[in-house]
């Protein structure tokens, strides 16, 4: 027994820093995110869920940033594009996140709206995919990726490769996740969703980041929110999936650049996958499952990712103590 809460320690914070996480993170933004879901639903009734998803996430994601500031209001740090291509893996482009966030909830909801087409909707997922793609791989990314990836079937030596599978990530996982949600009103996907940025969040940890490890528990706070919520209302929860979608593979992404740890790239790949996994559930012949298989398969999917990343990083890590580093 002593081994393993040995063991439990190396790989969890401390009590208290999870208590100041709780008081300034993941408490601000699942409260606020309860009751902006609770009250608009209340208040204008099942039909504005998609819209009280959405604010809810916004608005969780905003007062929780003001009590931790993760995130800087205005990204405020300048980078010369004159150096050189390799120096860029330390630009502040992270610092856009909040942005990239808020245009992705409004353009969910601009999706959804009658007067836009289907290609219209994905015209703005992959549109917000690529800029957040131009934002956030910096010019050098490809020299990091393991050499042997140069050759067929895997050319992502080239610069345009990193950028188009960034892309095709986001617009994937959005697209896949809103229509599973759709078709399946009620706490489903936003409390799949939830838990795995929360195992996201662990996966960082072990890559010793405290930043990026609250700035995935944020978003997965409100989630979690909204999803407690849905479960008394058995609401569609979709609207407040797009910024989720962005947000997750963008957290991963910078993490991975600006970490130094043993854990594997395929552990940040891994906990983005969730999204993506979870819209093989829209394909027609896995969407008319119910009961126990769906719950199931539901559940592999989501979390079997989530549970595979955590395990590489646990493999290959410990979490350190703020003096040592955390």
């Amino acid at each position: 027994m002593n081994e393993w809460k040995a063991a439990f320690l190396r790989h969890t914070p401390s009590t208290e820093q999870m208590m100041e996480a709780g008081k300034n993170a993941i408490g601000p933004a699942a409260g606020v995110a309860l009751i902006v879901f609770g009250l608009l639903l209340l208040v204008l009734g099942k039909r504005s869920a998609l819209f009280a998803g959405s604010l809810a996430m916004i608005a969780g994601f905003a007062v929780s940033n003001y009590f931790r500031q993760v995130f800087p209001w205005w990204p405020n740090d300048r980078v010369d594009l004159t150096t050189d291509p390799a120096s860029l893996m330390s630009a502040p482009a992270w610092q856009w996140l909040p942005l990239l966030f808020l245009a992705a909830q409004f353009d969910g909801l601009f999706a959804r709206t009658p007067s836009v087409p289907l290609w219209g909707g994905w015209r703005l997922r992959l549109g917000l995919g690529l800029l957040a793609a131009l934002i956030l791989i910096a010019p050098g990314f490809h020299v990091k990726l393991p050499e042997y990836y140069a050759g067929w079937p895997f050319p992502l030596q080239a610069k345009v490769w990193p950028i188009l599978i960034f892309t095709l990530v986001v617009a994937l996982g959005w697209a896949g996740s809103e229509t599973v949600a759709k078709n399946n009103p009620g706490p489903m996907v936003a409390l799949g969703l939830a838990f795995s940025l929360f195992g996201a969040s662990l996966v960082i940890a072990h890559a010793h980041s405290a930043l990026f490890a609250d700035a995935v528990s944020i978003p997965a706070a409100a989630l979690l929110a909204v999803g407690i919520v849905s479960i008394f209302c058995r609401v569609d929860v979709s609207g407040a999936l797009p910024g989720v979608a962005v947000i997750l593979p963008s957290i991963l992404l910078s993490a991975y650049l600006r970490t130094e740890s043993h854990v594997p790239w395929k552990a940040f790949v891994l906990a983005g996958c969730s999204p993506i996994a979870i819209g093989l559930m829209a394909i027609p012949l896995l969407s008319r499952l119910s009961g126990f298989g769906k719950w199931a398969l539901f559940t592999v999917l989501c979390l079997g990712p989530t549970i595979a990343a955590v395990t590489f990083a646990v493999k290959a890590e410990t979490l350190l103590e703020e003096a040592d580093g955390w």
